[in-house]
Formats: C-alpha cells, sequence, structure tokens
C-alpha cells in the first residue's frame, strides 16, 4: 500500500468534507421557521434518502476512489477502505442529520444537487483535457459535496413538496439532455475529439442550471403534488415519443431530425400534461394507473397491425398513438375522484375494524415453547401454545 508520497493528495479532500458537513450545512429547518400548515412528521421526511444517499456515495465513489488514490493494491485492503468509508458515511450521514426539518422535497433537490455536481466533477478535468483517472476521480469526489450545498442554499427559501421538487430535478435532466442535443444538431463532427467532448461538456454544464432555474419559474405557486408531477414527466416523454413517430412517417432517413423533433415535442407535450391535468386531483396511484393505461393502450393499438401481419412500420406507429391516447383517456375517466396515495394501498388506509390481522406468537412466547420442548415436561403434556390469531 504506497501511502508515503501518496496521501497528502485526498487530506485536503476529507478536509473540506468533513468542514461542510459539521460547520455549513445546517441542523435543519427550526418549527418556527417551516410554514405553520406543514406538520413536524412531513418535515422530518425525507432523513431516510439522504442518509442511503451518502452511503452509497461512500460505498460507490469515495471507497474506490480512495483506493485508486492512493493506489493501493491488495484486494483486501481495497475492500476494507471501502468498507472503513461507506460505514463511516452512513454514521456521519446519520449525525449530520439528527435534527432532521428539511422535508421529503428539499431532501430530494439535495440528492438532485449531490448528483449535479458529481457530473460537472467528472467533467470538469476534461475541459483541460487530462488523461489521468485520477483527476476525474478527485474532482468528483471534490464537487459531489458542494453540489449538495449549493442545492441546500438555493432551496432554503421556502418549503417545497415533492411534485414541486421532483419537477426542478426532471428540468435539470432535461436541460442536460437539451444541452448534449445542441451540439449535435449544430454538427460539430469535423472537430478534434478534445474540442468536441469539451463542446458538448460545455453546453451541458451550461444547460443544466438553466433547465433548473427555468422549471423552478415555471412551477412556482403552481399546484403540483407528487402525483401531478409524475403526469407532467410522462407528458413529456409522451410528446417527445409522438413527435419521433410522427417523423417517422415521413420515412426520413437521417437522425439528427428525430432529435430536433424529440426537442420539439417534450415541452409541447409538457404543456399540455399541465393544462389537462388542471383543475382535477392526481394522486401517485392515479398517475401510475394513467400511465400504465397509456402503455397498454399502446400495445392494444399495436396488436391489430401485428394481427394484420404487416410489414411497414407506420400501422405500428399510428396504432400505438391511439391506443396510448385512448388508454390514457380511459385510465383518466375511470379513475376520477380516486384518492389512493400510492400504486399499492397501504395498511394505515382501511379503518381499524375493516382490517384483516395475522398475529404471530411473540419472541417470550417462542423462547417458552423452545424451553418446553427440550425439558420435555410430563405433567404439563398438553401445555397450550397459540401460534397464529387471525382476525377480521
Amino acid at each position: 500500500m504506497k501511502i508515503s508520497f501518496m496521501f497528502h493528495k485526498p487530506v485536503f479532500l476529507f478536509c473540506f468534507v468533513g468542514f461542510v458537513l459539521v460547520y455549513f450545512v445546517p441542523e435543519g429547518y427550526p418549527q418556527t421557521q417551516a410554514e405553520q400548515s406543514v406538520s413536524v412528521e412531513e418535515q422530518k421526511e425525507g432523513r431516510t434518502l439522504l442518509v442511503a444517499s451518502a452511503t452509497l456515495y461512500g460505498f460507490s465513489l469515495y471507497g474506490p476512489g480512495t483506493a485508486r488514490l492512493l493506489e493501493t493494491e491488495s484486494g483486501s485492503q481495497i475492500a476494507g477502505l471501502e468498507m472503513l468509508i461507506g460505514g463511516g458515511s452512513f454514521v456521519g450521514a446519520l449525525i449530520a442529520t439528527r435534527n432532521h426539518r428539511l422535508g421529503a422535497g428539499r431532501s430530494s433537490l439535495i440528492l438532485s444537487g449531490s448528483l449535479a455536481g458529481m457530473l460537472y466533477g467528472f467533467g470538469v478535468p476534461a475541459l483541460f483535457e487530462s488523461e489521468n483517472d485520477k483527476a476525474y476521480l478527485a474532482s468528483a469526489m471534490f464537487a459531489t459535496p458542494i453540489g449538495g450545498l449549493l442545492a441546500h442554499r438555493l432551496s432554503s427559501h421556502r418549503w417545497f413538496n415533492e411534485g414541486e421538487s421532483h419537477t426542478i430535478s426532471r428540468g435539470g435532466l432535461v436541460g442536460g439532455l437539451y444541452g448534449l442535443a445542441i451540439p449535435y444538431l449544430i454538427n460539430i463532427d469535423n472537430l478534434e475529439d478534445w474540442t468536441e467532448a469539451k463542446i458538448y461538456i460545455t453546453s451541458a454544464m451550461i444547460c443544466i442550471p438553466t433547465g433548473v432555474w427555468t422549471t423552478a419559474k415555471l412551477i412556482h405557486n403552481k399546484p403540483i403534488n407528487e402525483g401531478r408531477a409524475s403526469l407532467l414527466s410522462f407528458g413529456s416523454s409522451i410528446g417527445s415519443s409522438y413527435a419521433v413517430g410522427i417523423l417517422s412517417l415521413t420515412d426520413v432517413e437521417t437522425s439528427r431530425p428525430y432529435v430536433l423533433a424529440a426537442m420539439l415535442g417534450l415541452p409541447v407535450g409538457t404543456y399540455l400534461g399541465y393544462k389537462l391535468t388542471a383543475g382535477d386531483e392526481y394522486t401517485s396511484g392515479r398517475a401510475a394507473l394513467i400511465q400504465v393505461g397509456a402503455c397498454a393502450g399502446a400495445l392494444f393499438g399495436s396488436g391489430f397491425p401485428l394481427m394484420a401481419d404487416t410489414e411497414s412500420h407506420k400501422p405500428y406507429v399510428v396504432g400505438s398513438i391511439l391506443g396510448s391516447a385512448a388508454g390514457m383517456w380511459l385510465a383518466h375517466r375511470l379513475t376520477r375522484g380516486w384518492g389512493e396515495t400510492a400504486p399499492f394501498a397501504r395498511n394505515h388506509l382501511i379503518p381499524k375494524s375493516d382490517r384483516f390481522t395475522v398475529s404471530l406468537p411473540s419472541i417470550n412466547e417462542w423462547l417458552t415453547l423452545g424451553l418446553m420442548t427440550l425439558r420435555k415436561p410430563t405433567v404439563m403434556a398438553d401445555f397450550p401454545v397459540e401460534l397464529v390469531r387471525i382476525s377480521f
């Protein structure tokens, strides 16, 4: 394990991460600063997401990255280093979030910020034409907590629900995709490899925060819960798919028109999804059924040309488009007024008098039964033990 001349490289990184966790990341909203309509239970949501994400970062990025920076060659030492860093990340995240009051929405934004920071970290060395893998790992390890911290700071002015945070995060993802698509549309294939890579990376870096900012401005003070946010995201996918499918009917062979069609269809689908879902209530369960209805309708519509054994792709495209639209309309109509909050019914949604419960023996009862079996009593041979209790 070569440490004598390599140990100084990750020292600054670890000091920086610890400094951020201890001094710059607040412990959460005090109750007096949170909105009066937000309960304490809602404020505590999202801690599991942050702790699990920090642990995953420890095992997948910081553990292997540290081993590579230290040039560790032994397999057992690499595994041990990953275990130590992964476990330490879990403990550190638990301590940093011990008074968590950010809610699930803002916690999701912080996670998205850390993911964006990691992507920026991998992209920055490419701008300097670096061919050293250690530079990419060190940059990603350095930028990941910075991205989370920036998201924490930029979202500290108000409360974010899950629907808003998911929509904003998807706006950043769409912005990044647009950033990669724009250089492709203007055709920069004739440039040098490093120049071409730097243009793609720079464009994506610019468009990610642009997408986040634009989405945040567009949905500000808009009633977007988790179910409606899911439908908006699905509407953007449907818009791109429909645009690409309609363009395919013209037998265009080059790829750039399809990319442009997807880019134009995405905002149209999002806008129509927003307008068509206005004035109605959408839970996550209802949104899931509408999306399943679209997929089932597309399969149903594609079944007709398949039964006719058609060789052309055009009947399949038309059938899938019409079928998915009909499936969404039917699912939307038949789920109106349905208020399930998750794709699967939860036990707490059912009245206590209507619940079906199965009770198993406790630990003490199992120990008693084990001791009685080992001792094999003769006087209490018919010792009664309740193994299962079923109540309606």
